[in-house]
């Protein structure tokens, strides 16, 4: 009977403080290192892009530089370059670009102002190469870090008429002006969308999106009517089966290229319409080619690569320290996203053919090394972030 009570009393016993649960506090903390998820998709879809691009271009090289290892050879040695440069740009502090708006922005716009010059070089009736590099790369990153420094200066800049046409709107139409000299379509599209996007989410007031619709508008009929180069990408656009031998033969091609994929597609390598059919296969047109060997499940990897790289940079830009990084961060991934979307729209026939690249993929050294020095910054930003960290207490 003793034993007895003894063991309820032991049963009663509360437990000792060592014993007790333990609860959890969330903190934010600083992440410290780079995001690995962010850093996992950069490399595959450069490893990626690398194949596709050696699989597209090799006829094209060998019919045209007589070396079927013309442009691969060359994307390669840029992508190691821009490889340690972007390692090398994560290691530098964030802040220190806020200083060299200012610098970044003349520089673009002189740029922008000598490839209009005898010192620019026309290709394919466009003179948009100083020096054998595109200013409209340096303008997008000028406009990134201006809109960047304005926002944090002044963030109630974007919330009147008064602050979102000076000095945002200045901008945006003095580049575009230049820009469309060139002529040089889809980067303006670009430029717009990064400054609309950073605006937005810098907390511009949504029925501004009215006014800014119309501008469109207007903006869009004006060139409609005053462009012949835009009158007929349209038209090629809503069918380009119409004039296949002539200016609707991108559209068409990119479409066939893209079918004829199937669900598998024909192999790596395998494709055929890369054999001087589908034009541009190492740049513009990358993905068709893509598309033809690997079939859906290819086309669809890709696709889920640049969605996920896309998600890491907005939610790094969502978890950043300050105003500053979090609009850096913010328009980084908005002209990815752009961009990346409107290569997909344009090959698969959703929009008219405007000339934008594939990023990571299509053939351009200058581009590949702007794309990863920007990736640079984005992973530099990664390493201030904000994570939350679960610390037990008693």
């Amino acid at each position: 009977m003793a034993a007895t009570s003894t063991n309820v009393r032991e049963m009663r016993r509360e437990p000792r403080k060592s014993e007790q649960p333990k609860s959890e506090r969330r903190t934010r903390q600083r992440a410290g290192s780079w995001d690995a998820g962010l850093l996992f998709s950069i490399l595959m879809l450069l490893a990626i892009g690398l194949i596709a691009l050696f699989s597209a271009s090799y006829s094209t090289g060998y019919y045209r530089f007589g070396s079927a290892t013309y442009f691969i050879s060359r994307q390669g040695m840029f992508a190691l370059v821009g490889v340690g440069a972007m390692l090398f740009i994560s290691k530098i502090n964030y802040k220190i670009y806020a200083s060299l708006y200012k610098p970044l922005l003349i520089v673009a716009l002189a740029m922008l102002v000598l490839v209009l010059t005898p010192l620019g070089t026309v290709s394919n009736g466009a003179r948009r190469w100083l020096f054998g590099f595109q200013p409209s790369e340096v303008s997008k990153i000028a406009v990134i870090i201006c809109f960047a420094y304005w926002i944090a200066k002044d963030p109630s800049s974007v919330r009147s008429i008064k602050g979102m046409a000076k000095p945002y709107g200045l901008l945006l139409i003095v580049i575009a002006g230049l820009l469309l000299m060139e002529p040089h379509t889809s980067a303006t599209i670009i430029i717009f969308g990064i400054g609309v996007t950073m605006m937005f989410a810098a907390g511009m007031r949504l029925w501004y999106f009215a006014p800014v619709g119309v501008v469109g508008a207007v903006v869009g009929t004006v060139f409609y009517m005053t462009q012949e180069h835009v009158r007929d990408r349209i038209s090629v656009w809503l069918d380009p089966f119409q004039d296949m031998a002539d200016k609707g033969y991108q559209g068409s091609m990119s479409q066939i290229a893209i079918g004829s994929g199937g669900f598998f597609g024909l192999g790596l390598g395998q494709g055929r319409q890369k054999h001087l059919y589908l034009p541009e296969p190492q740049n513009d047109f990358i993905f068709s080619a893509w598309s033809e060997e690997m079939g859906f499940i290819g086309a669809l990897i890709v696709i889920l690569l640049f969605a996920y790289l896309i998600y890491r940079g907005f939610t790094i830009a969502r978890a950043a320290p300050d105003k500053f990084s979090c609009m850096v961060a913010t328009g980084i991934t908005a002209k990815l996203a752009i961009q990346t979307l409107m290569n997909l729209f344009v090959v698969s026939g959703l929009i008219p053919v405007t000339g934008a690249s594939l990023p990571f993929f299509s053939y351009g050294g200058t581009a590949l090394l702007m794309q990863l020095l920007e990736m640079g910054i984005l992973l530099n930003i990664s390493r201030y972030m904000r994570v939350d960290v679960r610390q037990a207490e008693q």
